[in-house]
């Protein structure tokens, strides 16, 4: 650590998670969030109600998903050879290059391969902002407190994309459309830019190498040469698939039941209050009780049971809120607990930092993917039910998957 790294460590926020030289930088990751991903819990329906089929739908996310993997994966390389601050600006164009021609022409005109061009370049300013500072996170903190700082990161992440996107949708949608909800994300994208790089003036110490060619190999041999990096990035990808998952088939299922997409809405926002609680308590414990034992012991389980739980929820009781919301804070609690991942694999490999960021990015990044992905291929031969079972057990997998994932000292 140098003299500076410890100095802000020190204090009262530092000791919950939260160095006072990175605070505007969680702020801008919120409200950038909010704003990139402002159409995610409400696209699917919309494009629905357009005319567009499941098939057309779910392709535009993985297309969108594949995007995201790959530069995710590159945000981790890309941070030691540009700089991470570049990178943020770099993600602030891109967002208005890909958003411009998709909500200007694309979606009004339904011009289908537009959308899903522009709409991919759109997705991958997110990760290419929020992962770059992910790795500013891994670089500032100490290990002390790493897994408070990265569950605030996660916090900051799930508050915008899954709690203020979807209730600032809800409120807009019915006042000023679609359209205008979309352009109204640019003022948050703005705003976060500015709190994360402007008001933010803290300057990473990262040890820059100017061969973009070189450290982009280096990422690739990684996963080649290390079996635990390659275990990783299938756990890591595995962890968000059920939120990439539900936000397409609720819309869909649910109104079976008798749920309107206004309740949808509601619920999910209202569930990831209880992942902010999940997301801090899980930090700690991971910091307590270890990283891989916390994600061993309840991220999947509790996941794979929740899945199970969303499925026969309606069956069972019908358009009940409360058994829906329950069902559903039950995922949120276990997606809280796979947290101290994102202090586990960048710690796997301390001579490696740069690289093993990378595999976590990437797997964060290939959840966009494989999510929508699920649906597509198993949704036609086993409905919306089975495709929540094929999730369960994917979820189960995970905890058995991390049990390997040790740190060099516990090796």
């Amino acid at each position: 650590m140098t003299e500076q790294s410890v100095f802000i460590q020190q204090g009262l926020w530092a000791r919950l998670g939260l160095p006072r030289e990175l605070c505007w930088g969680f702020i801008g990751i919120f409200l950038f969030i909010t704003g990139a991903t402002i159409e995610q819990s409400w696209l699917a329906s919309m494009l629905q109600h357009r005319g567009f089929d499941a098939v057309q739908i779910s392709l535009l996310s993985s297309v969108f998903g594949l995007c995201v993997a790959a530069v995710s994966w590159f945000s981790g390389i890309g941070a030691g050879v540009l700089g991470l601050r570049r990178l943020m600006w770099v993600a602030t164009l891109v967002y208005f290059i890909g958003s411009i021609p998709f909500i200007g022409y694309a979606l009004p005109h339904g011009n289908y391969p537009l959308m899903v061009a522009s709409y991919a370049l759109r997705g991958v300013a997110y990760p290419l902002f929020a992962y770059s500072f992910l790795v500013w996170i891994n670089q500032r903190c100490e290990p002390a407190i790493l897994g408070r700082a990265v569950s605030w990161f996660w916090i900051a992440f799930g508050v915008g994309m899954t709690i203020v996107g979807p209730w600032y949708s809800s409120l807009m949608l019915p006042i000023i459309g679609e359209i205008a909800t979309l352009l109204s994300g640019f003022a948050f994208v703005m705003l976060g830019a500015c709190c994360a790089l402007v008001l933010n003036r803290d300057r990473p110490h990262w040890q820059r190498d100017g061969r973009l060619g070189a450290a982009c190999a280096e990422g690739i041999l990684v996963l080649v040469r290390e079996p635990k990096m390659r275990l990783a990035v299938i756990v890591k990808t595995i962890n968000d698939i059920g939120k990439f998952s539900l936000v397409i088939l609720m819309p869909v299922y649910l109104p079976r039941f008798g749920f309107s997409i206004a309740e949808w809405l509601t619920i999910w926002g209202l569930v990831n209050v209880v992942n902010i609680f999940a997301s801090y308590f899980f930090g700690w414990l991971g910091d307590t009780l270890g990283w891989r034992n916390t994600v061993v012991w309840f991220s999947g389980t509790l996941c794979g049971l929740a899945m199970i739980s969303v499925c026969y929820a309606p069956v069972w009781f019908g358009d009940s809120e409360i058994a829906l919301f329950l069902a559903l804070a039950l995922y949120a609690i276990g997606l809280g607990a796979f947290g101290p991942l994102s202090a586990l694999i960048p710690s796997l490999l301390p001579d490696n930092k740069g690289a093993a960021i990378s595999c976590l990015n990437l797997g964060s990044g290939l959840s966009n993917f494989v999510g929508p992905l699920i649906v597509t291929l198993c949704v036609s031969p086993f409905g919306v039910e089975g495709t929540l079972w094929v999730i369960a057990i994917l979820y189960f997998a995970a905890s058995v998957l991390t049990i390997p994932l040790k740190l060099p000292a516990e090796r």
